[in-house]
């Protein structure tokens, strides 16, 4: 006699059913599951199925591990057989999905949390519940009337999820609908911005200008739990002592320089509105408004600080990048380039010394002196050695070690008069054996400039650094 939860044969209810599980199953494998509001684009559910599987525990994604068990209970229902603790593990772990974190980062901590979430998890979820159906006919609990309804509500659940991604992707701007809505992605739980973006024409100064910051303490240190302010270019509430700034920005290093303001600077305003924030850029006596863009306070989904919008990216492991920080450059001229891809006008040899300061002035943390003017040199720049020469001011550095190879000389040249960035240098990573031989560590002598080179002179030997070229 045959068990009755074993027939003896399949009827088509269970091969539709079955047949409909795995198709679902394989088509989750190929569609974005999650996305984490970064630059990267979404994985695939196979791509997160293989990390998963290696790494998933790590950031509690313990519903991984369902695969496993749904790939076994299909098997034993393709058998003929009816799988059972397999289908109840792979139900308790697939419950475990709310409680993903997100993908671990480079250091192996908890990385980016989902913020979005795509067809691979809505056809990995329908799967599951197919293989169940399909067991639960196979053991004839349910029938064609059953499948059915099944049938039904998946229809449903599509048009809902379709539904859902129409109303959202109608509210959300340009840059919410690439980082929070990418392609794939059915909906998302962090707050969309309701403030659009304003785009500013370029400032009128190219070469830069200085700028005095007003800055509202609520915004930059709020109180509570509020979302807090960061102005680009390095920019900070230190900074707004009624001085005038210029900040001058590459890879790996920034300028920023202190000067006394005059009648007239441009002047940026950031002030507290509600939950918010307001920025105005002002210029000239009277002041007349350049620029203005409203912060909105935005929650960026579970587990994860409330944020000011219009953003570029949500993910902190990723860095947090202001689409109204870009916007704020433009329009205020700071963040200037260092110029790599232009020869030095003239030839000179630098070797009179000034070195960079080693004390804080008034407190402003890495604000120094360097030739008589106030400078906050960031990066490798503030561990370098000064020399000055009639035209230029040199700051020069990351000479290798006794016998270390890998480190590569660094000049950076400014204009003696402005301290405005002119030209890098960088020499090769070999280093010449007389420097790198065993012995006294080599130190800096000067350095001289020949256009589109510059020979570090040192205490064992010289060095040649050639001109950086713009990527």
């Amino acid at each position: 006699m045959t068990s009755p939860s074993t027939p003896a044969h399949l009827r088509p209810v269970d091969v539709v059913l079955l047949g409909a599980a795995l198709l679902a199953w394989i088509i989750s494998m190929g569609s974005p599951v999650f996305a984490t509001g970064a630059y990267s684009p979404p994985l695939p559910g196979g791509g997160m199925l293989l990390l998963g599987l290696l790494f998933g525990w790590a950031a509690n994604g313990w519903a991984v591990y369902a695969n496993p068990f749904f790939l076994y209970a299909a098997w034993r229902l393709c058998m003929g057989k009816v799988p059972r603790k397999s289908i109840v593990l792979m139900l308790l772990f697939a419950a475990t999905l709310p409680l993903l974190t997100g993908i671990l980062d480079k250091k192996g901590g908890h990385g980016s949390h989902a913020v979005s979430w795509g067809w691979g998890a809505f056809m990995w979820l329908w799967s599951l519940v197919l293989l169940t159906a399909a067991t639960a006919a196979r053991r004839r609990i349910i029938g064609v009337r059953g499948a059915l309804v099944l049938g039904l509500l998946i229809a449903l659940s599509f048009v809902a999820a379709l539904a859902l991604h129409a109303r959202q992707w109608r509210a959300a701007g340009h840059d919410d609908r690439a980082l929070l809505l990418p392609h794939g992605m059915i909906y998302t739980t962090s707050d969309l911005c309701p403030v659009p973006l304003t785009w500013p024409v370029p400032s009128d100064a190219p070469g830069g200008e200085p700028l005095v910051l007003d800055i509202d303490a609520r915004v930059l240190e709020p109180a509570g739990a509020g979302p807090a302010l960061e102005l680009p270019g390095g920019f900070t509430k230190a900074h707004a002592g009624g001085a005038a700034w210029i900040a001058y920005s590459d890879r790996e290093d920034s300028l920023m320089i202190r000067q006394a303001a005059q009648p007239g600077t441009l002047l940026l305003e950031v002030k507290a509105l509600g939950d918010g924030a307001v920025l105005r850029l002002l210029k000239g006596e009277p002041r007349r408004l350049l620029y203005e863009q409203r912060l909105a306070s935005v929650d960026s989904g579970r587990g994860r600080p409330r944020s000011l919008c219009p953003l570029m990216a949500r993910a902190p492991n990723y860095g947090l990048h202001f689409e109204y920080g870009g916007a704020l450059l433009r329009a205020m001229g700071q963040g200037l380039p260092f110029a790599h891809d232009k020869p030095l006008a003239r030839a000179e040899v630098v070797r009179q010394r000034c070195p960079i300061g080693s004390a804080d002035i008034d407190g402003i943390a890495r604000l120094r002196s360097l030739d008589g003017r106030e400078v906050i040199a960031a990066g490798r720049m503030g561990g370098m050695s000064g020399f000055c020469s009639d035209s230029y001011v040199v700051l020069a550095g990351d000479l290798a070690r006794s016998g270390d190879a890998r480190l590569r000389p660094v000049v950076h040249v400014l204009d003696r008069k402005t301290l405005r960035p002119l030209a890098r240098f960088d020499g090769q990573r070999s280093c010449p054996p007389a420097i790198c031989a065993p012995g006294p560590e080599a130190t800096l002598d000067g350095v001289r400039l020949e256009g589109d080179s510059a020979v570090i002179e040192t205490s064992r030997g010289e060095y040649v650094a050639t001109l950086r070229k713009r990527p």
